[in-house]
């Protein structure tokens, strides 16, 4: 599904835009002929350039037409007008052209692109701490520049009225700042932010969301990113996510004591050796889902691992005392961990994705619930996989599998830190 449509003036600032929304999981794609835009159902992102920088008003004007006419009536949450980083072009008739064709729909303007040097303070534009109208671009043959300005550059072709937002105004609290946001779009069209860091533009992404407006976004990239970013965290319930770690190796016995001290993981200890007869098994099974299902927490970890008082089963004397080989005995554990968080799955209804921990682990979940395999995705760390679940009860859903002895004391937050990574983009 189609996410964010990004129409750039020139091939190369189409290919800077739309990478940047990798970073969300996102796939993207850059066309780069406006009056040839293949089929392309699978990418979330698309940028089309309509090498329109050096053209005429008029026929930078037509080209953007054309595209946004490809798209008419697709629902797509962010429309973008990418602009030059340093302001050349037909700024004002590109945005003409998008905002006549969604008359409804507010104009940010952020003409800050802050890790490659481009601020905007006072609503003048800097390069590398130089105004815009005394670098080397000021020079282009082709688009001279005689103002750092950014409201006036925009309107020397748009016809709107635009107003600013300055550094001062971005101190004010939430409220207050949505408040003169709201009003000055009462009579404005468009207005330009300030913002010198990266905070600033995410500061301005949350807070135009929180005005339940719809906005064209106008920047050279990160506003656009982190806006649609703010408005997949708007729109996705959170969710859950499960670890369940079988593996008893000094390796994740360390990863688990890591997890443990931190406070947005909920650790529950599951007693293996209950999970060997029917009648324990039942009540060990059925206290461990009561507790994950009423922890308040994102992440839960479910492990067979008591991080206060290490005991690692001997499963060759179980074995013997059961008559019966080491195989089956794991295999016993294995399985009710697999129905218990096939239970977890069923009963919570808003688990986004799982991490299973140990071989066994992995394929017992996947062997009852009734999947095929798993759809691989991505590497999380070497010998750590991320991917979909194929088939059965659980198609579809967000799984991490790695080894028992694979990664460092810090790779349960890593996978943490990769499963917020993805939870914005559901599909």
């Amino acid at each position: 599904m189609l996410k964010t449509l990004i129409v750039a003036d020139d091939s190369t600032g189409a290919n800077a835009s739309a990478i940047l929304l990798n970073q969300l999981g996102f796939q993207s794609l850059s066309i780069i002929d406006y009056s040839d835009i293949p089929q392309h159902e699978t990418f979330d992102c698309v940028a089309v350039s309509t090498d329109s920088r050096a053209t005429t008003a008029e026929n930078a004007y037509s080209r953007v037409e054309t595209v946004l006419k490809h798209y008419k009536g697709r629902n797509i949450k962010v429309i973008n007008k990418r602009v030059d980083s340093t302001l050349r072009g037909n700024l004002g008739a590109e945005l003409n052209a998008i905002h006549e064709y969604f008359p409804n729909k507010k104009i940010a303007i952020i003409p800050a692109f802050p890790k490659s040097g481009r601020i905007c303070k006072d609503g003048k534009v800097f390069v590398n701490g130089v105004l815009l109208e005394q670098t080397d671009v000021a020079k282009d043959p082709k688009m001279p520049l005689f103002s750092s300005d950014a409201k006036s550059l925009f309107s020397k072709q748009f016809k709107g009225k635009i107003a600013n937002v300055y550094l001062k105004d971005l101190e004010l609290p939430t409220d207050e700042l949505i408040d003169k946001i709201k009003k000055l779009y009462k009579e404005h069209q468009a207005i330009v932010f300030d913002a010198v860091e990266n905070e600033h533009i995410i500061q301005i992404s949350k807070v135009l969301v929180l005005t339940h407006e719809e906005y064209i976004t106008v920047d050279p990239g990160p506003f656009t990113l982190y806006y649609t970013k703010a408005l997949m965290e708007k729109d996705v319930n959170p969710g859950r996510y499960y670890y369940v770690v079988g593996s008893v190796t000094d390796t994740t016995f360390k990863q688990l004591k890591t997890a443990y001290d931190q406070p947005f993981f909920h650790y529950i200890f599951l007693d293996a050796e209950k999970l060997l007869n029917d009648g324990t098994a039942k009540k060990e099974s059925e206290r461990v889902l009561k507790e994950a299902l009423n922890s308040k927490h994102e992440f839960t970890i479910i492990a067979t691992t008591d991080p206060e008082n290490r005991k690692v089963l001997n499963l060759h004397d179980l074995a013997i005392e059961r008559n019966s080989d080491v195989d089956a005995i794991s295999k016993i554990i294995n399985v009710r961990l697999a129905m218990l968080l096939s239970d977890l799955i069923e009963k919570a209804k808003d688990v986004k994705g799982v991490f299973t921990s140990g071989g066994d682990v992995t394929l017992s979940f996947l062997t009852h619930s009734g999947a095929k395999g798993i759809k691989l995705e991505k590497e999380v760390i070497p010998l750590c996989v991320y991917g979909k679940v194929v088939e059965g009860k659980y198609d579809g859903l967000n799984i991490i599998t790695k080894g028992g002895m694979i990664g460092d004391e810090n790779t349960y937050l890593t996978i943490k830190t990769f499963f917020e990574g993805v939870k914005n983009y559901a599909k």
